[in-house]
Protein backbone atom coordinates (compact mmCIF):
# COMPACT_ATOMS: atom_id res chain seq x y z
CA UNK A 1 0.00 0.00 0.00
CA UNK A 2 1.98 3.33 -0.58
CA UNK A 3 2.62 5.69 2.36
CA UNK A 4 2.39 8.85 -0.03
CA UNK A 5 0.81 9.18 -3.99
CA UNK A 6 3.72 9.50 -6.28
CA UNK A 7 6.87 9.88 -4.49
CA UNK A 8 7.83 7.08 -1.77
CA UNK A 9 6.66 3.91 -2.30
CA UNK A 10 5.96 1.80 1.17
CA UNK A 11 7.33 -2.06 0.19
CA UNK A 12 6.08 -5.18 0.96
CA UNK A 13 7.70 -6.92 4.10
CA UNK A 14 8.91 -9.40 2.03
CA UNK A 15 11.82 -7.39 0.39
CA UNK A 16 15.22 -8.11 0.35
CA UNK A 17 17.31 -5.32 0.67
CA UNK A 18 21.08 -5.40 -1.00
CA UNK A 19 23.28 -2.20 -1.31
CA UNK A 20 24.55 -1.02 -4.57
CA UNK A 21 28.07 -0.10 -5.42
CA UNK A 22 29.09 2.83 -7.98
CA UNK A 23 32.50 1.73 -9.53
CA UNK A 24 34.19 1.01 -12.53
CA UNK A 25 33.20 0.19 -16.24
CA UNK A 26 30.45 -1.40 -16.93
CA UNK A 27 27.73 -2.51 -19.96
CA UNK A 28 24.52 -1.80 -21.27
CA UNK A 29 22.52 -3.55 -23.49
CA UNK A 30 22.18 -1.35 -27.00
CA UNK A 31 18.14 -1.37 -26.49
CA UNK A 32 19.07 0.72 -23.66
CA UNK A 33 21.39 2.94 -25.11
CA UNK A 34 19.08 4.22 -27.77
CA UNK A 35 15.42 4.02 -25.46
CA UNK A 36 13.67 7.02 -25.95
CA UNK A 37 12.66 8.31 -22.63
CA UNK A 38 11.59 12.11 -20.99
CA UNK A 39 14.65 12.09 -18.15
CA UNK A 40 16.63 15.45 -18.08
CA UNK A 41 20.30 15.57 -17.08
CA UNK A 42 20.42 14.77 -13.15
CA UNK A 43 17.16 12.13 -13.47
CA UNK A 44 19.12 10.27 -17.04
CA UNK A 45 22.24 10.22 -14.38
CA UNK A 46 20.92 8.65 -11.79
CA UNK A 47 19.17 5.74 -13.40
CA UNK A 48 22.45 4.98 -15.43
CA UNK A 49 24.29 5.04 -12.14
CA UNK A 50 21.54 2.35 -11.03
CA UNK A 51 21.81 0.40 -14.28
CA UNK A 52 25.73 -0.12 -14.20
CA UNK A 53 25.98 -1.17 -10.72
CA UNK A 54 22.90 -3.45 -11.80
CA UNK A 55 24.55 -5.00 -14.57
CA UNK A 56 27.42 -6.79 -12.69
CA UNK A 57 25.18 -8.60 -10.34
CA UNK A 58 25.38 -12.06 -11.31
CA UNK A 59 21.63 -12.36 -10.56
CA UNK A 60 19.40 -9.14 -10.57
CA UNK A 61 15.67 -10.14 -9.11
CA UNK A 62 12.96 -7.53 -8.57
CA UNK A 63 12.24 -9.45 -5.37
CA UNK A 64 15.02 -7.34 -3.98
CA UNK A 65 15.11 -3.82 -3.24
CA UNK A 66 18.83 -2.35 -4.33
CA UNK A 67 20.05 0.30 -1.96
CA UNK A 68 22.40 3.07 -2.34
CA UNK A 69 23.96 6.06 -0.27
CA UNK A 70 22.31 9.79 -0.69
CA UNK A 71 25.18 11.38 -0.08
CA UNK A 72 27.42 9.45 -2.42
CA UNK A 73 25.07 9.95 -5.30
CA UNK A 74 25.24 13.65 -4.95
CA UNK A 75 28.95 13.15 -4.94
CA UNK A 76 28.44 10.99 -7.89
CA UNK A 77 26.21 13.75 -9.74
CA UNK A 78 28.85 16.19 -8.77
CA UNK A 79 26.37 18.11 -7.05
CA UNK A 80 27.61 21.42 -5.10
CA UNK A 81 26.71 20.26 -1.27
CA UNK A 82 26.65 23.79 0.60
CA UNK A 83 23.37 24.49 -0.04
CA UNK A 84 19.83 23.22 -0.95
CA UNK A 85 21.75 19.49 -2.34
CA UNK A 86 19.12 17.21 -0.45
CA UNK A 87 16.27 18.92 -2.69
CA UNK A 88 17.90 18.79 -5.71
CA UNK A 89 18.57 14.73 -5.42
CA UNK A 90 14.79 13.97 -3.46
CA UNK A 91 13.08 16.34 -6.86
CA UNK A 92 15.34 14.41 -9.31
CA UNK A 93 14.73 10.96 -7.87
CA UNK A 94 10.69 11.88 -7.50
CA UNK A 95 10.89 12.46 -10.88
CA UNK A 96 12.79 9.08 -12.52
CA UNK A 97 10.62 7.03 -10.29
CA UNK A 98 7.57 7.84 -12.65
CA UNK A 99 9.39 7.83 -15.67
CA UNK A 100 9.18 5.19 -18.90
CA UNK A 101 11.73 3.92 -21.74
CA UNK A 102 10.09 2.80 -25.28
CA UNK A 103 12.34 0.52 -25.92
CA UNK A 104 12.60 -1.44 -29.51
CA UNK A 105 12.32 -5.03 -28.64
CA UNK A 106 15.34 -6.87 -29.02
CA UNK A 107 15.71 -9.51 -32.24
CA UNK A 108 13.32 -7.21 -34.50
CA UNK A 109 13.97 -5.12 -37.29
CA UNK A 110 15.39 -1.72 -35.85
CA UNK A 111 13.09 -0.01 -38.49
CA UNK A 112 9.81 -1.07 -37.00
CA UNK A 113 9.24 1.66 -35.86
CA UNK A 114 6.15 0.07 -34.11
CA UNK A 115 7.40 -3.47 -32.46
CA UNK A 116 8.53 -1.66 -28.92
CA UNK A 117 7.41 -1.82 -25.65
CA UNK A 118 7.07 0.86 -22.79
CA UNK A 119 8.88 0.25 -19.37
CA UNK A 120 8.81 1.78 -16.28
CA UNK A 121 12.31 2.48 -14.87
CA UNK A 122 11.26 1.16 -11.44
CA UNK A 123 9.23 -1.31 -9.86
CA UNK A 124 9.31 0.73 -6.73
CA UNK A 125 11.26 3.26 -4.86
CA UNK A 126 12.15 4.09 -1.16
CA UNK A 127 13.59 7.71 -0.14
CA UNK A 128 14.93 7.52 3.35
CA UNK A 129 16.02 11.37 4.70
CA UNK A 130 16.60 9.39 8.19
CA UNK A 131 18.84 6.49 6.61
CA UNK A 132 20.17 8.37 3.79
CA UNK A 133 19.24 5.85 1.40
CA UNK A 134 17.11 5.61 -1.65
CA UNK A 135 16.27 2.00 -2.75
CA UNK A 136 14.92 0.88 -5.92
CA UNK A 137 12.99 -2.82 -7.19
CA UNK A 138 14.13 -3.32 -10.94
CA UNK A 139 10.75 -3.46 -12.94
CA UNK A 140 10.92 -7.18 -14.54
CA UNK A 141 10.82 -6.22 -17.79
CA UNK A 142 13.69 -4.77 -17.67
CA UNK A 143 15.68 -7.74 -16.46
CA UNK A 144 16.57 -9.21 -20.05
CA UNK A 145 18.74 -5.92 -20.50
CA UNK A 146 20.21 -6.20 -17.43
CA UNK A 147 21.32 -9.73 -17.39
CA UNK A 148 21.59 -10.97 -20.74
CA UNK A 149 24.71 -9.79 -22.82
CA UNK A 150 24.81 -12.61 -25.58
CA UNK A 151 23.62 -9.98 -27.89
CA UNK A 152 24.60 -6.64 -28.96
CA UNK A 153 25.63 -4.63 -25.76
CA UNK A 154 28.30 -1.14 -24.95
CA UNK A 155 30.60 -0.82 -22.38
CA UNK A 156 31.21 2.30 -21.13
CA UNK A 157 33.33 3.60 -18.03
CA UNK A 158 30.21 5.19 -15.92
CA UNK A 159 32.72 8.11 -14.60
CA UNK A 160 32.96 9.45 -18.07
CA UNK A 161 28.91 9.30 -18.53
CA UNK A 162 28.74 11.45 -15.28
CA UNK A 163 31.22 14.27 -16.55
CA UNK A 164 29.11 15.06 -19.65
CA UNK A 165 27.65 17.81 -18.96
CA UNK A 166 24.30 19.03 -20.56
CA UNK A 167 21.21 16.16 -21.31
CA UNK A 168 21.52 17.03 -24.96
CA UNK A 169 25.80 16.36 -24.98
CA UNK A 170 25.06 13.01 -22.63
CA UNK A 171 23.02 11.56 -25.21
CA UNK A 172 25.70 12.17 -28.11
CA UNK A 173 27.79 10.30 -26.06
CA UNK A 174 25.97 7.50 -25.27
CA UNK A 175 24.57 7.04 -29.21
CA UNK A 176 28.41 7.72 -30.26
CA UNK A 177 29.78 5.03 -27.69
CA UNK A 178 26.51 2.55 -29.08
CA UNK A 179 27.60 3.00 -32.74
CA UNK A 180 31.07 2.29 -32.24
CA UNK A 181 30.41 -0.95 -30.86
CA UNK A 182 28.50 -1.74 -33.92
CA UNK A 183 31.35 -0.18 -35.79
CA UNK A 184 29.19 1.95 -37.28
CA UNK A 185 31.22 5.50 -38.09
CA UNK A 186 28.24 6.82 -40.46
CA UNK A 187 24.59 7.38 -39.85
CA UNK A 188 22.29 9.58 -41.77
CA UNK A 189 21.14 13.16 -39.91
CA UNK A 190 17.61 11.78 -39.65
CA UNK A 191 18.78 8.42 -38.24
CA UNK A 192 20.96 10.41 -35.43
CA UNK A 193 18.37 12.86 -34.40
CA UNK A 194 15.90 10.22 -33.76
CA UNK A 195 18.70 8.11 -31.49
CA UNK A 196 18.60 11.68 -29.77
CA UNK A 197 14.85 11.12 -29.24
CA UNK A 198 15.18 14.42 -31.17
CA UNK A 199 11.97 15.20 -33.62
CA UNK A 200 13.89 14.80 -37.41
CA UNK A 201 12.14 18.45 -38.10
CA UNK A 202 13.82 19.91 -35.15
CA UNK A 203 16.75 22.14 -36.48
CA UNK A 204 15.97 22.25 -39.89
CA UNK A 205 19.11 24.18 -41.09
CA UNK A 206 22.02 21.81 -40.79
CA UNK A 207 24.53 24.32 -39.43
CA UNK A 208 22.45 25.36 -36.50
CA UNK A 209 21.97 21.31 -35.51
CA UNK A 210 26.00 21.19 -36.11
CA UNK A 211 26.64 24.64 -33.79
CA UNK A 212 24.11 23.94 -30.92
CA UNK A 213 24.20 19.61 -30.80
CA UNK A 214 27.15 18.36 -32.34
CA UNK A 215 29.74 20.53 -31.68
CA UNK A 216 29.34 21.33 -28.04
CA UNK A 217 29.06 16.79 -28.07
CA UNK A 218 32.56 17.11 -29.28
CA UNK A 219 33.82 20.14 -26.58
CA UNK A 220 32.37 17.67 -23.82
CA UNK A 221 33.46 14.57 -25.11
CA UNK A 222 37.10 15.28 -25.51
CA UNK A 223 37.22 17.22 -22.46
CA UNK A 224 35.51 14.64 -20.25
CA UNK A 225 36.49 11.25 -21.55
CA UNK A 226 39.31 9.43 -23.38
CA UNK A 227 37.96 10.05 -27.08
CA UNK A 228 40.42 12.83 -27.13
CA UNK A 229 40.49 13.15 -30.84
CA UNK A 230 36.86 12.64 -31.52
CA UNK A 231 34.99 14.84 -33.89
CA UNK A 232 32.27 14.55 -36.34
CA UNK A 233 32.17 15.44 -40.07
CA UNK A 234 29.87 15.71 -42.51
CA UNK A 235 29.07 15.14 -46.49
CA UNK A 236 27.65 18.39 -47.34
CA UNK A 237 29.77 20.61 -49.57
CA UNK A 238 28.93 23.74 -50.97
CA UNK A 239 25.34 24.22 -51.88
CA UNK A 240 24.57 20.50 -51.51
CA UNK A 241 23.55 19.54 -48.07
CA UNK A 242 24.44 17.55 -45.66
CA UNK A 243 22.59 14.15 -45.39
CA UNK A 244 25.22 11.74 -43.44
CA UNK A 245 27.36 12.85 -40.09
CA UNK A 246 30.60 10.58 -39.88
CA UNK A 247 32.20 9.70 -36.54
CA UNK A 248 35.81 10.20 -36.23
CA UNK A 249 38.42 8.34 -33.69
CA UNK A 250 41.20 7.21 -35.71
CA UNK A 251 42.03 6.57 -39.44
CA UNK A 252 43.11 2.72 -39.99
CA UNK A 253 46.75 2.65 -39.32
CA UNK A 254 45.91 4.40 -35.95
CA UNK A 255 47.42 7.76 -36.35
CA UNK A 256 45.26 10.59 -35.27
CA UNK A 257 43.27 11.80 -37.70
CA UNK A 258 43.08 15.78 -38.17
CA UNK A 259 40.37 17.83 -36.21
CA UNK A 260 38.01 19.99 -38.61
CA UNK A 261 39.40 23.05 -39.14
CA UNK A 262 37.73 25.41 -37.16
CA UNK A 263 35.30 28.29 -38.83
CA UNK A 264 36.02 31.40 -36.65
CA UNK A 265 32.93 33.00 -36.12
CA UNK A 266 31.58 36.55 -35.68
CA UNK A 267 30.87 35.61 -32.14
CA UNK A 268 34.05 34.51 -31.80
CA UNK A 269 35.56 37.51 -32.88
CA UNK A 270 33.84 39.73 -30.81
CA UNK A 271 34.55 37.74 -27.48
CA UNK A 272 38.27 37.88 -28.49
CA UNK A 273 38.32 41.84 -28.01
CA UNK A 274 39.74 43.19 -25.30
CA UNK A 275 38.12 44.60 -22.25
CA UNK A 276 38.37 48.50 -23.34
CA UNK A 277 37.64 47.19 -26.64
CA UNK A 278 34.25 45.17 -25.83
CA UNK A 279 32.90 48.21 -23.44
CA UNK A 280 32.80 50.17 -26.76
CA UNK A 281 31.53 47.63 -28.73
CA UNK A 282 28.33 47.81 -26.59
CA UNK A 283 28.27 51.10 -26.14
CA UNK A 284 28.47 51.76 -30.03
CA UNK A 285 25.69 49.00 -30.49
CA UNK A 286 23.36 50.55 -28.21
CA UNK A 287 23.29 53.46 -30.63
CA UNK A 288 22.02 51.80 -33.83
CA UNK A 289 24.85 50.49 -35.62
CA UNK A 290 23.75 47.31 -36.64
CA UNK A 291 24.49 44.55 -37.96
CA UNK A 292 26.73 43.47 -35.39
CA UNK A 293 29.47 42.75 -38.29
CA UNK A 294 29.52 46.63 -38.76
CA UNK A 295 30.35 47.65 -35.26
CA UNK A 296 32.94 44.85 -35.03
CA UNK A 297 34.61 46.37 -37.75
CA UNK A 298 34.10 50.13 -36.75
CA UNK A 299 35.70 48.99 -33.40
CA UNK A 300 38.09 47.04 -34.73
CA UNK A 301 39.27 48.78 -36.78
CA UNK A 302 40.24 52.02 -34.84
CA UNK A 303 42.35 52.76 -32.37
CA UNK A 304 40.94 53.27 -28.87
CA UNK A 305 41.69 57.03 -28.78
CA UNK A 306 39.31 57.96 -31.74
CA UNK A 307 36.99 55.76 -30.91
CA UNK A 308 36.35 57.53 -27.06
CA UNK A 309 36.92 61.00 -28.17
CA UNK A 310 34.27 60.04 -31.14
CA UNK A 311 31.90 58.82 -28.93
CA UNK A 312 32.09 61.60 -26.57
CA UNK A 313 31.85 63.85 -29.07
CA UNK A 314 28.81 62.43 -30.44
CA UNK A 315 27.12 62.43 -27.26
CA UNK A 316 27.52 65.98 -26.54
CA UNK A 317 26.10 66.81 -30.39
CA UNK A 318 22.89 64.80 -29.01
CA UNK A 319 22.69 67.13 -26.25
CA UNK A 320 22.40 70.10 -28.57
CA UNK A 321 19.88 68.86 -30.30
CA UNK A 322 16.63 70.50 -30.27
CA UNK A 323 13.44 68.19 -29.48
CA UNK A 324 11.86 69.91 -32.72
CA UNK A 325 15.27 68.45 -34.62
CA UNK A 326 15.54 64.97 -35.65
CA UNK A 327 18.13 62.64 -33.48
CA UNK A 328 21.40 62.02 -34.88
CA UNK A 329 21.68 58.57 -36.87
CA UNK A 330 23.98 55.33 -36.18
CA UNK A 331 25.16 56.32 -39.63
CA UNK A 332 26.37 60.29 -38.51
CA UNK A 333 28.14 58.25 -35.32
CA UNK A 334 30.06 56.09 -38.37
CA UNK A 335 30.64 58.79 -40.07
CA UNK A 336 31.98 60.99 -36.54
CA UNK A 337 34.39 58.41 -36.24
CA UNK A 338 35.92 57.65 -40.02
CA UNK A 339 36.21 61.37 -40.72
CA UNK A 340 37.41 61.91 -36.67
CA UNK A 341 35.77 64.59 -36.48
CA UNK A 342 36.99 64.60 -32.84
CA UNK A 343 40.90 64.77 -33.73
CA UNK A 344 41.00 68.30 -33.36
CA UNK A 345 39.93 68.48 -29.75
CA UNK A 346 41.05 65.42 -29.14
CA UNK A 347 42.32 65.59 -25.19
CA UNK A 348 39.52 68.07 -24.42
CA UNK A 349 37.08 65.22 -25.51
CA UNK A 350 38.70 62.19 -23.75
CA UNK A 351 38.82 64.08 -20.63
CA UNK A 352 34.99 64.27 -21.21
CA UNK A 353 34.61 60.36 -21.98
CA UNK A 354 36.86 59.67 -18.88
CA UNK A 355 34.45 62.00 -16.46
CA UNK A 356 31.47 60.45 -17.75
CA UNK A 357 32.88 56.86 -17.76
CA UNK A 358 33.93 57.35 -13.89
CA UNK A 359 30.11 59.23 -13.39
CA UNK A 360 29.02 56.15 -14.93
CA UNK A 361 31.00 53.44 -12.74
CA UNK A 362 30.02 55.35 -9.70
CA UNK A 363 26.27 54.58 -10.05
CA UNK A 364 27.27 51.46 -10.49
CA UNK A 365 28.66 51.19 -7.94
CA UNK A 366 26.22 52.68 -5.68
CA UNK A 367 23.63 50.69 -6.97
CA UNK A 368 25.85 47.44 -6.22
CA UNK A 369 25.92 48.73 -2.97
CA UNK A 370 22.39 49.62 -2.40
CA UNK A 371 21.60 46.04 -3.52
CA UNK A 372 23.74 44.08 -0.99
CA UNK A 373 22.24 46.26 1.69
CA UNK A 374 18.82 45.88 0.73
CA UNK A 375 19.73 42.27 0.71
CA UNK A 376 20.99 42.23 4.36
CA UNK A 377 17.96 44.43 5.43
CA UNK A 378 15.56 41.47 4.03
CA UNK A 379 17.67 38.69 5.92
CA UNK A 380 17.57 40.63 9.14
CA UNK A 381 13.76 41.04 8.74
CA UNK A 382 13.41 37.12 8.53
CA UNK A 383 15.55 36.82 11.61
CA UNK A 384 12.83 39.68 13.38
CA UNK A 385 9.55 37.81 12.19
CA UNK A 386 10.89 34.27 13.69
CA UNK A 387 12.96 36.02 16.71
CA UNK A 388 11.32 39.75 17.56
CA UNK A 389 9.16 40.76 20.25
CA UNK A 390 5.80 39.78 18.81
CA UNK A 391 3.79 42.50 20.67
CA UNK A 392 6.35 45.10 18.70
CA UNK A 393 5.68 43.18 15.69
CA UNK A 394 2.13 43.07 15.18
CA UNK A 395 2.20 46.50 16.45
CA UNK A 396 4.09 47.59 12.82
CA UNK A 397 1.69 44.90 11.04
CA UNK A 398 -1.01 46.81 11.99
CA UNK A 399 0.60 50.24 10.70
CA UNK A 400 1.68 48.49 7.75
CA UNK A 401 -1.75 46.94 6.39
CA UNK A 402 -2.01 49.80 3.85
CA UNK A 403 1.93 49.55 2.85
CA UNK A 404 0.87 45.90 1.86
CA UNK A 405 -2.36 45.65 0.29
CA UNK A 406 -0.52 47.97 -2.26
CA UNK A 407 2.49 46.02 -2.61
CA UNK A 408 0.45 43.06 -3.16
CA UNK A 409 -1.96 44.82 -5.77
CA UNK A 410 1.33 45.88 -7.32
CA UNK A 411 2.20 42.21 -7.80
CA UNK A 412 -1.11 40.85 -8.70
CA UNK A 413 -1.99 38.94 -5.40
CA UNK A 414 -5.00 38.30 -2.89
CA UNK A 415 -4.10 39.71 0.56
CA UNK A 416 -6.26 39.15 3.50
CA UNK A 417 -5.04 41.20 7.00
CA UNK A 418 -6.46 39.26 9.33
CA UNK A 419 -4.89 35.65 7.85
CA UNK A 420 -1.87 37.44 7.33
CA UNK A 421 -2.07 38.32 10.65
CA UNK A 422 -2.10 34.70 12.29
CA UNK A 423 0.52 34.12 9.61
CA UNK A 424 2.66 36.44 11.35
CA UNK A 425 2.04 35.50 14.85
CA UNK A 426 2.85 31.97 14.30
CA UNK A 427 6.20 32.63 12.92
CA UNK A 428 5.52 31.38 8.95
CA UNK A 429 7.98 32.49 6.63
CA UNK A 430 6.41 30.64 4.09
CA UNK A 431 3.49 32.42 2.46
CA UNK A 432 3.12 35.44 0.57
CA UNK A 433 1.68 37.56 3.60
CA UNK A 434 4.65 36.98 5.48
CA UNK A 435 6.86 37.44 2.53
CA UNK A 436 4.96 41.50 1.83
CA UNK A 437 5.56 41.88 5.94
CA UNK A 438 9.25 41.05 4.97
CA UNK A 439 9.58 43.27 2.32
CA UNK A 440 8.05 46.10 4.45
CA UNK A 441 10.40 45.25 7.58
CA UNK A 442 13.54 45.69 5.33
CA UNK A 443 12.08 49.17 3.46
CA UNK A 444 12.10 50.25 6.91
CA UNK A 445 15.27 48.57 8.56
CA UNK A 446 17.17 50.55 4.39
CA UNK A 447 15.49 53.78 5.98
CA UNK A 448 16.50 53.23 9.47
CA UNK A 449 13.04 53.91 11.23
CA UNK A 450 13.17 50.97 12.44
CA UNK A 451 16.60 48.93 14.14
CA UNK A 452 17.29 45.23 15.12
CA UNK A 453 17.69 45.73 18.65
CA UNK A 454 14.59 47.71 19.25
CA UNK A 455 12.37 44.92 17.97
CA UNK A 456 14.50 41.44 19.36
Amino acid sequence: MASKKGFIITTPPDYIYQTLDFDTPTKFANELMFARHSMKENELKIWLLTMASLAKENYITNEVMYEYNISLLADKLNINKDKGWRTIIREAIDQVSDKSLKIVKRYSNEEDKQNWSKVPLYDAVEYNDFNDTVSVSINPKMLPYLQDFTEKFTEVDITEMLAIRGITQLKVFMVVKELIAEGTYIISIERFKERLNMPVTSYPNFRDFQRDVLKKAEQQIRKNTSLKQFHFSHDGKGRRPAVNISIHLTDVESKVLPAPKKVVTLEDKIASLDAEHLHLFDEYSSFGIKPEAACYELINGNGLDVLKSNLAYYKEQLKKRKPEQEPLSAGYLITCVKKDYAKSRRKTWLRKAEMNGNAETEVQQTDIKLEDVYKTCKNNAGVLIKKGNMKKLLELFDTAEVSMENMATNMGLPFDFEEARITIQKRDLRNKETMLFREHLAQRLMSGYITMDSII
